[in-house]
């Protein structure tokens, strides 16, 4: 595989490791001696795709180099004697209950509470709910009943080859209709200040060049030669790109510690079926 770069652009590799699992970002970067490259404006469509995919990462990060199989998700919901009339009646209550799990937990002696929440509406009755994923620890049961707002429901962690990515990309997806709509304004999610951010060391130029980057998105480079480059993990995703107005060459990949890895078939395969 080559890793020099060439010609008047350089492929910029960016790496982001959150708990078991790697995101590795490769772009152009433009570089034209004496001028300036000139800027491209998204279209609405793929900015609106390009902020969901910003949203959905930012949390997926946040929730692997934070929590393991050994913590839980909780769904909160309220029943017609508490049910709240705007997000911050539902913010209060919320912020209340994670207050009471904190107490408990030290009374029991554990580790500060790890939590990260999202508020949302239903689509058919606009009615507020909430997910949380918070440190395990103590018993289901008792998370339960301390809620005492309505129904709520507790499931261990669950991560496969991707994590909590399909977790993540509910929990911030964009509302379809009004009902689900919550003020522009409002984080639709929050966490506690005791969260761990994802390491990204310094980028890397040219460590990956660009006809490296396109044979990857033809499919001519197997992940096995991907894994390589990354010793320790196992290839999940390949999500090549194409940019038509530049032609730049964009690349996402996606892996996982080896050890924990259940990967068996070729990536690839699924990539030259897309085009």
């Amino acid at each position: 595989m080559k890793k020099r770069k060439g010609g008047r652009t350089v492929q910029r590799e960016r790496r982001i490791y959150h708990g078991n699992y790697l995101d590795v970002h490769v772009f152009p970067v433009f570089r034209k001696a004496g001028k300036r490259c000139k800027r491209y404006r998204e279209s609405s469509d793929v900015q609106k795709k390009l902020n969901q995919r910003y949203r959905e990462n930012r949390l997926t990060f946040m929730i692997h180099q934070n929590f393991t199989r050994e913590d839980l998700e909780i769904g909160l919901g309220f029943d017609d004697e508490h049910l709240p009339d705007t997000y911050e009646e539902v913010q209060r209550a919320i912020r209340n209950y994670i207050r009471r799990i904190k107490r408990y937990r030290k009374k029991l002696g554990l580790p500060e509470l790890k939590y990260i929440y999202v508020i949302e509406r239903g689509k058919t009755n606009g009615r507020w709910h909430a997910h949380m994923i918070l440190s395990g620890g103590v018993d289901r049961d008792t998370l339960e009943k301390m809620w005492g707002q309505g129904y709520a429901h507790t499931y261990r962690l669950e991560f496969d080859d991707e994590g909590l990515k399909g977790l993540a990309r509910y929990k911030v997806k964009e509302p379809e209709t009004e009902l689900e709509a919550i003020e522009k304004k409002v984080r639709r999610w929050a966490a506690s200040k005791n969260l761990n951010p994802p390491k990204i060391p310094k980028d890397r130029d040219g460590f990956i060049s660009k006809q490296t980057t396109k044979d990857i998105r033809e499919g001519n480079v197997t992940e096995r030669e991907i894994e390589r480059l990354y010793p320790g993990y196992t290839v999940t995703a390949v999500e090549p790109l194409f940019n038509n107005i530049n032609a730049g060459e964009y690349l996402t990949i996606r892996l996982r510690k080896t050890e924990t890895s259940r990967t068996t078939t070729e990536v690839f395969k699924s990539v030259k079926r897309k085009e």
